[in-house]
């Protein structure tokens, strides 16, 4: 049931093209175009500035393209779009004929899943590409001092990361979405949640305290600065906590994931 409800997730995320696009295909291009003026700006207009690229440490910071909050507003936008689209047009009651409730709402966040994993891997992507452009321009790069295996895990573990914290985003979206009924929202009321937990940690004393682990932002880049030690790169404040991280923000989503489905599942749709 979960897979049927899922290919019609992803159906009708091929078809809304435009909202789709602007989603999850947005922040790759974004990625790589603003990539692309920063190699304009550094080597032609301020005179080759920048002694050598690092090509591999370009792709492994695309990868956190989507951990400031204003950057997760395309994600959020598509989340808004999946958890809050049937209020919208009020369609759950022809919906919910075919599925249950917990299965459609397990094939949302499974849609979401894929196509915010999809873009997640074109912006590691978009950056490498703007690392190779910037090593032709110097002439000159720099590679981490490990082998391929181990680049490799640090890319999966950058990975990981940004995933865990918009997937805790994207729960937070359904959570809202659900109990406001409407898609915007779930877009205002995330993108502000966001802001003011990175406004609230911003006197954090991170190396010391780990509570404040429980700000989702501080616990994707305590495992972000794990992958760039993984790496060969400098060590963090955070980076030792990245287990606790980690675990941290798998806690939110299923809290926040629970939640909004205990509340879908005695919802009144008569009317949606």
């Amino acid at each position: 049931m979960i897979i049927e409800a899922l290919r019609a997730e992803l159906y009708k995320l091929s078809r809304n093209r435009w909202s789709t696009f602007w989603a999850f295909g947005f922040m790759p291009l974004f990625a790589l175009g603003i990539g692309v003026i920063e190699q304009i700006v550094f080597h032609i207009y301020m005179g080759d500035i920048l002694p050598f690229a690092s090509p591999m440490q370009d792709s492994l910071g695309g990868l956190a393209t989507f951990s400031a909050s204003i950057f997760q507003l395309c994600g959020i936008a598509g989340a808004a779009i999946i958890f809050g689209g049937e209020y919208r047009w009020e369609t759950w009651r022809a919906a919910l004929t075919r599925v249950d409730r917990a299965p459609i709402m397990a094939a949302k966040m499974l849609a979401f899943a894929l196509a915010i994993s999809a873009s997640l891997a074109l912006c590691g992507v978009a950056r490498l590409i703007v690392g190779f452009i910037d090593m032709g321009l110097t002439g000159f790069a720099t590679w981490p001092p490990v082998d391929a295996g181990t680049i490799v895990l640090a890319h999966l573990i950058g990975f990981a990361a940004s995933f865990l914290q918009i997937m805790v985003t994207a729960a937070f979206v359904m959570l809202v979405c659900v109990v406001s009924r409407a898609m915007t929202a779930g877009i205002v009321a995330t993108l502000l949640a966001l802001v003011a937990c990175e406004i609230a940690s911003l006197r954090g004393n991170f190396g010391d305290d780990p509570t404040w682990l429980l700000f989702p932002n501080i616990s994707g880049e305590a495992v972000r600065q794990s992958a760039n030690i993984t790496m060969g790169g400098r060590d963090g404040l955070l980076a030792h906590f990245a287990p606790l991280g980690a675990a941290a923000l798998v806690l939110w989503f299923i809290l926040l994931f629970g939640a909004a489905l205990a509340l879908f599942m005695r919802q009144d749709l008569s009317k949606e």
